[in-house]
């Protein structure tokens, strides 16, 4: 008998998880709130026609699940993707550095570009680097047990670290890729980035998308699902979960999923795929004294805020490199009017605003003047360029933060209700707050919903 799942939730999790589902046989629903694909990756056209991101998303060549992904619905990464070699790193002081990052396929500008360029980092800045990339070769466990109750300033004071460093590198990469200081930023996450690309150095790569997402991967694993019988049905929020407590108090079954408009959907198994703190809220309250459940609300959020602008020139002298900028709130930025967006005249710079927690309430014009002075600091041509457009996104809740114990606190993806699965990069899984670490929750996800309809069947 085909089993019947009800997945809520259109990110990438919930579209991994309704993948490999549906390879091995299941009759899929797949739910999503906003009114395209994608969650906190999406893209969407907005009034004008232009594509707007939620925020900017570099693609790590370590991301090895993601890539397999792509493959599994007819997408070569390869033409999906444009891999970058280099990395800039600027300061309003004026100092600043491009590293070339392919150790292996340009090993000898690799090399070339660390050892010099000492006026962004000196000679005894990079020795310091040693105790950086040193751990990386130990296993994660290891690096769990042993660094997740400290953040990656204690560490780092710990080891000796220089105070250039952390304020020119490490500050900068904490606050563009998990938007957290790195006062309060876990240092095992911070080191589980080492030890992936320590592992897997002949992809240790940067890579940027050529197009929109939701052209260039949604639509087509929408399109992949579909033609397997999956549906898909967005702006379509879950509203309530249905339980069933067990007989004596014990541990019951989810019953059906309530939406908004009132439909009730029921199934023989369950995903939640949507972000922990929407979960919460939705949690049976039977459910909410069991530890289990009761520790999603200890997890700790973090918002962000994403600027994208439209420039009449470049700006940029057509670089499409990642850059981190240090000692400003524009903390990474891109120029993604070359590969992900060639259309137009002029830069198109896509920014992430970081920490955010004390921005939020700042009008967009604030933000976007905020911005431009920043990066005028460091890329002067900004000054005296116009600025045709100006998008701001404001996400009040969009990661989970990395603070100190939280890493070690996120749930597995199958919970104590026998027919209720999470699916996230809120799960845990070695990516986390990620593509990758969403696409690995929802595999894992279907993983164990699998295994649960193995055994009931056994």
């Amino acid at each position: 008998m085909v089993k019947r799942v009800v997945i809520a939730g259109g990110g990438l999790a919930g579209l991994t998880c309704a993948k490999y589902l549906v390879d091995q046989g299941c009759s899929v629903t797949l739910l999503e709130g906003l009114p395209y694909l994608g969650g906190r990756a999406s893209t969407f056209r907005d009034k004008d026609g232009d594509w707007v991101e939620q925020g900017l998303h570099l693609f790590l060549g370590v991301y090895s699940e993601f890539k397999a992904l792509l493959r599994g619905i007819g997408r070569d990464p390869d033409k999906t993707l444009f891999w970058m070699q280099e990395l800039r790193l600027q300061d309003p002081d004026g100092a600043h550095a491009t590293f070339v990052i392919n150790p292996l396929r340009s090993p000898v500008k690799t090399v070339v570009s660390i050892l010099g360029q000492n006026e962004y980092l000196g000679p005894l800045d990079k020795l310091s680097l040693i105790p950086l990339a040193a751990p990386g070769v130990l296993p994660l466990e290891h690096l769990r047990t042993q660094h997740d109750g400290e953040t990656v300033v204690d560490w780092w004071e710990r080891v000796n670290g220089d105070v250039t460093v952390l304020e020119r590198f490490i500050r900068p990469f904490c606050r563009g890729i998990q938007f957290s200081e790195p006062e309060q930023y876990s240092a095992y996450n911070f080191l589980s980035w080492i030890h992936h690309f320590a592992y897997d150095l002949p992809h240790a790569l940067l890579g940027g998308y050529r197009g929109a997402r939701d052209e260039i991967i949604f639509q087509p694993l929408a399109n992949y699902l579909r033609e397997r019988d999956v549906t898909i049905r967005t702006g379509t929020k879950l509203k309530e979960i249905l339980y069933t407590p067990g007989a004596g108090g014990g541990l019951g079954k989810v019953d059906g999923f309530v939406l908004e408009n009132g439909e009730r959907l029921q199934g023989d198994r369950y995903v939640v795929a949507i972000p922990v703190w929407e979960l919460v809220p939705l949690v049976p309250e039977p459910l909410r004294q069991e530890p289990f459940f009761a520790q999603l609300a200890t997890l700790p959020v973090a918002p962000a805020i994403s600027v994208q602008l439209w420039f009449d020139r470049d700006v940029v002298g057509g670089t499409e490199a990642f850059t981190l900028v240090a000692h400003s709130h524009a903390c990474v930025y891109q120029d993604q009017a070359r590969n992900a967006y060639p259309y137009g005249e002029g830069s198109r710079l896509s920014v992430i605003v970081s920490p955010a927690d004390d921005l939020l309430e700042d009008s967009d014009e604030a933000l976007v003047q905020r911005v431009l002075e920043s990066l005028g600091k460091v890329q002067p041509e900004i000054r005296e360029a116009k600025v045709r457009k100006a998008v701001v996104l404001k996400h009040r809740k969009h990661l989970v933060r990395p603070l100190p114990g939280a890493m070690s606190r996120r749930p597995a993806q199958a919970t104590p209700v026998s027919n209720l699965f999470l699916a996230g990069d809120w799960t845990q899984q070695p990516f986390f707050g990620s593509q990758e670490g969403a696409v690995r929750g929802g595999k894992a996800c279907a993983e164990e919903l699998l295994r649960s309809l193995s055994e009931s069947r056994g």
